[in-house]
């Protein structure tokens, strides 16, 4: 009787022994650490370990700590349609001695932030893993505007907004002029939180509007301080209408005073036309007298002063002959 409960003993204790090498053979290795990206797609890196030999899984499943019901669930060569479609088993070659039992979170939002429980059962046992994801967003392109919108006069006060929106974890938001010079501590900024747990971030800055300084950004900075946008804004002043007045009434005055010289020259031209006109005008009549008598000559004078003239003529007395 003693010999029989001896070797019933050592059969019990074998075959304890065998499970428990069994399940020190089996182990999940995963990344304890995961990051993801809102809007992006996630992996849970986890691999089964069998100690280099081949075994087939049976079963396997992911589900947050403390819940029943899995996300996505292998069991009997297939596996169940998850209720989120988004949930996936990176593949499925569920045998073998490494085998990738990795969880694909796609299309990542805030709330699929937390700890995830991986549990896989095999042919030689089964073994269980606790990992986390966390979630990071980025900030939308900020946009900026300001109170009042434009007609603004020197020393007027302005309020200038600057809005991004849908980041995680809370960000900031950092205000400069165009020199340079740092105004945030002169600003106000709020934090919303939105329905998918990100975050909206709104900052106003109150100013004196200079025309010096028309010129100003704001950028929006991660928790860890790094730039993911930024905008420039420039103040809208009011037209000054009397400087463009002023302009027409220069133009006017160049205006006269190019025909005022115009006119000078052109009348002094035309005095000095005049008077050469005049001065030959004045010489004419010195010759009248000397033609008048000329053509107040009648037919028979002019006749007989030829005849005298040529009578003269005949008269002269031949030269002597030697």
């Amino acid at each position: 009787m003693a010999s029989v409960i001896w070797i019933l003993s050592v059969v019990l204790y074998a075959e304890f022994m065998c499970a428990v090498s069994a399940d020190k053979l089996l182990s999940l290795d995963c990344q304890d650490e995961n990051h993801g990206v809102h809007g992006k797609d996630s992996l849970l890196k986890c691999f089964l370990n069998s100690g280099g030999e081949s075994v087939k899984v049976t079963a396997a499943a992911w589900r947050r700590p403390g819940e029943k019901r899995p996300l996505i669930m292998f069991f009997n060569d297939k596996v169940r349609e998850p209720e989120d479609p988004r949930f996936s088993f990176k593949q499925l070659q569920m045998s073998g001695s490494n085998i990738d039992v990795s969880f694909l979170v796609r299309d990542t939002v805030r709330t699929d932030e937390g700890k995830y429980e991986c549990e896989v059962v095999t042919d030689s046992g089964e073994a269980k893993a606790v990992v986390s994801l966390s979630v990071t967003a980025t900030y939308s392109k900020p946009d900026m505007s300001s109170i009042p919108e434009k007609d603004l006069q020197e020393g007027m006060e302005v309020t200038l907004f600057c809005n991004a929106s849908g980041g995680y974890p809370v960000g900031m938001i950092h205000w400069y002029d165009q020199y340079g010079t740092n105004w945030t501590r002169s600003a106000e900024m709020t934090v919303v939180e939105t329905t998918d747990k990100r975050t909206n971030l709104s900052s106003k800055f109150t100013l004196k509007a200079s025309s010096i300084t028309p010129q100003y950004r704001c950028l929006v900075l991660n928790n860890n301080g790094v730039e993911e946008g930024k905008a420039e804004f420039d103040l809208k002043f009011q037209e000054k209408a009397p400087e463009k007045a002023t302009g027409d009434k220069g133009s006017t005055a160049i205006t006269v005073i190019v025909f005022v010289i115009v006119g000078s020259l052109l009348c002094g031209l035309l005095i000095l036309a005049l008077r050469r006109r005049r001065a030959q005008q004045a010489r004419r009549p010195s010759t009248h007298p000397i033609l008048g008598a000329m053509y107040a000559m009648s037919p028979d004078t002019m006749e007989e002063g030829s005849a005298g003239l040529n009578n003269t003529t005949e008269s002269v007395p031949e030269p002597l002959n030697k």
